[in-house]
Order: structure tokens, then C-alpha cells, then sequence
């Protein structure tokens, strides 16, 4: 088997090739073949994943592609990671917004708008190779924003073969599993919404919903709202477990705040430690020491350390976990449910059929269906239906290069707070962006 990685030289590729070879006796593979625009980033990162070939003792060949069309052919698998524009333009998406008083957030905020703007038109031109070089390969989507990505997939790509992941919904799990001093296993969510814009109504320990007695018990877990953001009173009165990005839709005024307040954005962030981690791998002895290095400060800037520690978290494995758990299911290894990013085909009976939507789905051989997750409460719904209008409008607005049809999108945003801003932010984007806006007429 034949497995692509578009964006090769992105800084969690490693992570993701070290998971494809713990598995390589369940898939049956024989090749990672990798392609980035970046050939000094994919260089930079074969020396990282060159040591781990060699500390695993694989035989997998591990080959560079110089066209998308080479990298694909053949394939079983297409993972895509991919950033149109490179960090610097995640600095831009998220400060451009906050210099308007408006969170630039990289996937739900007008930072996310941007991002998905720059990638639509590149990740259907990808689809419209991939069917001429490998129609029945799988794609499976880890670009952000990953829901609005499959939607533009789903509703103008002609490829259904594609699946969105993110590890938001796992990584509940896993602070429930902390809380709860079980395994994660242990655990099933009843999970719905869209991606990063979703909650847990149910949790099931041995076929009971124990979300009652969880709900009870957070208001004594000191770190609680240190860890997710969240005030225990908050959840309580909500009835039910928000995604980590809710904090962006329910506390508006205090998450633009509290990153107004800091001192460098998280896109700043990461361009500075990225450009750091390029620059050392130059002249690195020890390139897998210096990547863990990297890894542990990335991830710090997420969730500190000790949080991670008792939640079992280990460093940028998230993404990698799940894909890892689409990739055995689709290859009718090991089939399972899991919450992806899929076509909602009724799962959600208050969107369209071909709305995509972040619910748990039954993963096997060369299939992903969804499973109904019931009736939902009003004030999520709505929310649901605001920012699926708002994914949906964006993605035709960029297919169809509409300038109005754009700004309009933008607006419906619920995080953006009016029609003039969004105006705004628009025209300020495709100053400060171009080319990737120049096509809008």
C-alpha cells in the first residue's frame, strides 16, 4: 500500500510518518511518498524523519515527489496538511482582525475565513488531479479549517471519497477520562455539530449515560476551567459538554480579550518558533532531539505541561491518533466510530443532506456513513444552522470568485459583528493578502 502526504514538509509530517510505520504490518505498506511547495521545509524535515525511519528499522520506502500528480499516483491514501500562504499569512489572518476589534481566530474567527479562502481553490485543484491519478485513493482531509475544507470537498470537489478529522471531540475524552480515572476506551461521546462548533449531549460508561454525575462533580475540579476554558457553572447550566472552541462563540468580549492582552498572537507564536525549529535543523546533530524539543514547546503554548501529563496527552499526537484510527477502518483493519467530518446524508435532521457535519460515524473498508445522533436542543441547533449557512456561503462565494458574495459570507459569521466590518475586514485582506484575493470580482 501506497500512502500520500501533501504538505510534507509541515512540522507534524513526522508525527504522522512515525504513526504510518507503527502500523505498517496492519497496512500492508510499502511507501510514503511526500510533496511540499517548500522544498527547503521538506529538506529540512526528511533529516527528523530520517532518524525516525532509522530508530524504527523500516523498510518502508519513504520517497519525495516534486509534482502532486507523481505523489499521488498509485496511491491508496491521500492525507492533505497542508497551510496555502505559510505561517507568516496565519500572523496576518489573526492580526488584521484584532487591529478591527475582531477575533482573527484560524479556524471559526475572520482569520479562518481568510485561511479557507487562500485554500479552496487549491485543494480542488488537487481533487480534480487526484481523480485522473488515483480515483479510487481516499482523501482525508487534516487542512484547516477542516469542516469548511470538506464542505467546499463534498458541495464542488466531484469527489466523495474524502473524510475531515479533527481531534477537538477526542480530546474531550481524554479530560473526561482524567477526571473520571478510567481509560479512554471507557468512554463513548454522544457527540454532534460541526466541526469546531460542537457538544457532547451523552457519555456512556458500560451503556449508561453518566453526563448527569459529570456535570456534578466539575465544580470540585480546581484546574476545570484552566483546562478547558470553561467555568464549571457555565457547563452546568448548558446541560451538556461544549467542543474547546465554543469558548471563541459563548464568551465573545473575554476570549478577544485575552488575546488582545497577550503579547504575541498564537500565529505569531508559531511562525517564530517555527522558523527557529528550520533554521536549527540546518546544522542539527541530533535532528529528533531538537524536533521533541520543538513539539514540547509548541504544545505548551496550548495546554502546560502538567495538563498534559495526567490527561496521558502526548506531544502533537492528537490529528496523528485519529487518522490513524480513518486510516485502519477505511482499510478494513479495524473498524470503528468515531466522530469525522462527513457528508450529513440526515444524521442532523434540521441541516441538508449534503451539509458536513462533525458527528460520530461508523468508519470501515472504503466506507464512512454517519450515525443519527437525535433530537438537539434549540439553542445549539441555532448556532449549528448560523455557522453552517456561514461555511456554506464562503465556500460558494470562493468558487464562484464573487467579491459581494464574499463579504456577505463573512457577515454572517456570528463572531463577526457587522456587515461594515466584515466590508472591512475584506478589502483589508485583499490589501494586505495578495495575490490569493486578487481573483474577486
Amino acid at each position: 500500500m501506497k500512502i500520500s502526504i501533501i504538505g510534507g514538509g509541515g512540522t507534524r509530517v513526522p508525527i504522522l510518518v512515525a504513526a504510518l510505520l507503527d502500523l505498517q504490518d496492519q497496512l500492508q505498506l510499502t511507501e510514503i511518498a511526500l510533496v511540499d511547495p517548500d522544498s527547503q521545509r521538506l529538506g529540512a524535515m526528511d533529516s527528523v524523519i530520517a532518524a525516525i525511519i532509522q530508530e524504527k528499522a523500516s523498510s518502508v520506502s519513504v520517497s519525495y515527489a516534486t509534482t502532486f500528480r507523481e505523489c499521488v499516483a498509485g496511491a491508496s491514501f491521500v492525507i492533505a496538511a497542508i497551510r496555502v500562504g505559510g505561517d507568516h499569512m496565519r500572523t496576518l489572518d489573526e492580526r488584521i482582525p484584532l487591529s478591527m476589534d475582531v477575533l482573527g481566530q484560524e479556524t471559526v474567527g475572520a482569520g479562518g475565513f481568510a485561511l479557507a479562502v487562500r485554500t479552496i481553490p487549491v485543494v480542488l485543484d488537487m481533487l480534480n488531479e487526484l481523480r485522473e491519478a488515483a480515483p479510487d485513493a481516499w482523501f482525508i482531509n487534516l487542512t484547516n479549517p477542516s469542516g469548511i475544507i470538506t464542505q467546499a470537498i463534498v458541495s464542488h470537489g466531484g469527489f466523495h471519497n474524502a473524510v475531515g478529522i479533527c481531534d477537538a471531540p477526542e480530546s474531550i475524552r481524554l479530560l473526561l477520562a482524567y477526571l473520571l480515572k478510567v481509560r479512554p476506551d471507557d468512554l463513548v461521546l454522544d457527540y454532534y455539530g460541526l466541526n469546531h462548533c460542537g457538544f457532547v449531549k451523552s457519555v456512556y460508561a458500560l451503556g449508561r449515560d453518566i453526563l448527569p454525575q459529570i456535570l456534578s462533580m466539575i465544580a470540585d475540579v480546581p484546574d476545570f476551567e484552566n483546562m478547558t476554558h470553561f467555568p464549571p457553572g457555565f457547563v452546568q447550566r448548558l446541560a451538556k459538554l461544549p467542543n474547546p472552541y465554543i469558548w471563541y462563540y459563548a464568551f465573545k468580549r473575554e476570549s478577544l480579550a485575552a488575546i488582545k492582552a497577550a503579547h504575541e498572537t498564537r500565529g505569531e507564536e508559531v511562525e517564530r518558533i517555527n522558523a527557529q525549529l528550520f533554521a536549527d535543523l540546518g546544522t542539527a546533530e541530533d535532528p529528533m532531539a531538537l524536533y521533541q524539543d520543538y513539539l514540547e514547546q509548541r504544545e505548551e503554548g496550548q495546554l502546560p505541561k502538567q495538563y498534559r501529563a495526567a490527561m496521558n496527552i502526548r506531544n502533537g499526537e492528537g490529528y496523528s491518533a485519529v487518522a490513524m484510527d480513518v486510516l485502519l477502518g477505511l482499510a478494513g483493519k479495524q473498524p470503528s466510530v468515531l466522530p469525522v467530518n462527513v457528508m450529513n446524508r440526515g444524521a442532523i435532521p434540521s441541516l441538508a443532506f449534503d451539509d458536513v457535519v462533525e458527528v460520530p460515524s461508523l468508519v470501515t473498508e472504503r466506507l464512512v456513513r454517519p450515525l443519527a445522533v437525535g433530537p438537539i436542543d434549540r439553542d445549539s441547533r441555532l448556532l449549528i444552522e448560523q455557522v453552517k449557512l456561514y461555511e456554506r456561503s464562503l465556500v460558494d462565494a470562493v468558487v464562484y470568485s464573487d467579491l459581494e458574495a464574499l463579504i456577505e459570507a463573512l457577515a454572517l459569521n456570528p463572531l463577526v459583528p457587522s456587515p461594515t466590518v466584515a466590508r472591512r475586514l475584506v478589502l483589508a485582506f485583499r490589501e494586505q493578502e495578495a495575490p490569493y484575493f486578487d481573483r474577486f470580482k
